[in-house]
């Protein structure tokens, strides 16, 4: 988990082996108001992202820190910011000569690891992360908190695919008086137009910071550059933010506009919500298929896989999302596709063929295309209690639960919705269908 600064300059000083209840176990981020650690809380028995910063009274000029501006602003915010999309604050306090605030640890990675140059994520994958951020951030607005530091540290993609927006240390409220920021506080790749010089600042502030990460996330370069700050200022300021499809040809129409949208010099001209903004890419990922993340062989069944009644009542995004993390895989007749008695963590779904089930009684159920087995295995990691024979050669899509488990949560409720409607189906009808395999 990463906290990144607002500037170059780091803040640097002596930290306890202890703070507070928590046990300090490893530093994973530092800035210019804390320093943050992964910390161990032995009441309850779990790991924090524990962010420290020296607590204090006024310095030698009058004026509050950075630091302990940063530790009451967060703490404000944590208590009005629940949801599954904004890193959760569980406690803030003081211990001697130090703020600490205890947050979600969220073992993953941050955006930052992707664009200029490095690894780069996939197109599809971008949009519906970028999605999540800006359902995330139409909370905070509506919570009445402009976030301001909306950047590729501060957005963390766990490893079950989920995705946080972290770090409210310079966020502002939306009355009237708080949100006119006087500083130009941020981080420059990523501050709107208005941000930099000064003005009132209003959600649509986060929306450009948001569409300037976006931008970076598909192009694989930073919106702007420039040798010094005041020169990419002044390229925020007055240059027009070049064509998504300058860069990325292979990527649709709709996906520039939404981009161009974000990063409009006139606040007015942009989404006018995170919730507008959201839905906006959710209706281009509908529209847009994942051909970089599947097999030819994959492809080549794609006209028939939505027709299945695994997948009956799912959009095309959620079949092609599951698709992308599945394999293809083909079985003889006489073979057995599952034994009875091994784990095996990944669910089949047919998609030709025939096969049967049995636990040894010598009945059987018979399933074909459309039909799935190894859900036990794949939900639960129990021993598969049945056998599955091979009747007619088969092809299959194979899945691994922790595929699954990288997929944005929505997603991953819905698959676990068409494997519970496959169970149910398959006891309803489970009369009809059992046969004496002796036979």
């Amino acid at each position: 988990m990463g906290i990144q600064t607002n500037s170059a300059a780091h803040i640097e000083f002596d930290v306890p082996a202890k703070v507070g209840k928590y046990q300090l176990l490893e530093r994973i981020g530092s800035g210019t108001c804390g320093i943050v650690y992964r910390a161990y809380d032995a009441i309850l028995s779990r790991d924090v992202a524990l962010k420290v910063s020296p607590a204090g009274g006024l310095d030698q000029s009058g004026k509050t820190p950075a630091a302990q501006k940063a530790f009451i602003t967060e703490t404000m915010s944590a208590g009005r910011l629940t949801h599954p999309n904004i890193v959760t604050v569980f406690e803030a306090g003081v211990d001697g000569e130090l703020n600490y605030i205890a947050m979600e640890y969220v073992e993953g990675s941050s955006l930052k690891r992707y664009g200029r140059g490095q690894a780069q994520l996939p197109a599809y994958r971008v949009v519906n992360i970028i999605a999540e951020v800006a359902e995330a951030i139409d909370f905070s607005h509506r919570m009445g908190i402009v976030h301001r530091d909306i950047k590729p540290a501060n957005v963390m993609v766990s490893v079950d695919g989920s995705v946080r927006l972290l770090d409210f240390g310079i966020a502002i409220s939306t009355s009237a008086e708080d949100s006119k920021s006087r500083q130009a506080l941020g981080t420059p790749n990523y501050m709107s137009p208005e941000q930099i010089v000064g003005k009132d600042l209003g959600p649509r502030s986060d929306i450009y910071s948001l569409g300037a990460v976006m931008f970076e996330m598909l192009t694989g370069q930073q919106l702007f550059k420039a040798e010094e700050v005041k020169e990419l200022f002044r390229a925020v300021l007055k240059e027009t933010a070049p064509p998504l499809r300058s860069i990325r040809p292979d990527l649709p129409r709709e996906l520039e506009l939404v981009v161009a949208r974000c990063l409009s010099k006139n606040p007015q001209k942009r989404y006018g919500s995170g919730a507008e903004m959201a839905d906006a890419l959710r209706q281009v990922a509908e529209r847009m298929s994942p051909p970089d993340l599947l097999s030819p062989e994959l492809e080549s069944w794609m006209e028939l896989i939505p027709q299945l009644k695994f997948f009956r009542g799912f959009s095309a995004r959620k079949i092609a999302r599951f698709t992308s993390v599945s394999s293809l895989v083909r079985f003889n007749a006489g073979e057995t596709a599952l034994a009875k008695d091994t784990i095996d963590n990944h669910l089949y779904v047919i998609l030709e063929g025939v096969v049967s089930t049995g636990d040894g009684s010598g009945l059987g159920t018979v399933l074909g295309p459309g039909d799935c087995f190894g859900e036990s295995g794949f939900v639960r990691g129990d021993k598969s209690s049945l056998e599955v024979s091979v009747m007619t050669d088969t092809v299959a899509l194979k899945v691994h639960s922790k595929k699954v488990h990288e997929l944005p949560d929505a997603d991953q409720l819905a698959h676990y919705q068409m494997i519970s409607n496959s169970i149910a189906q398959r006891a309803s009808a489970s009369e009809d269908i059992l046969l004496d395999l002796a036979l």
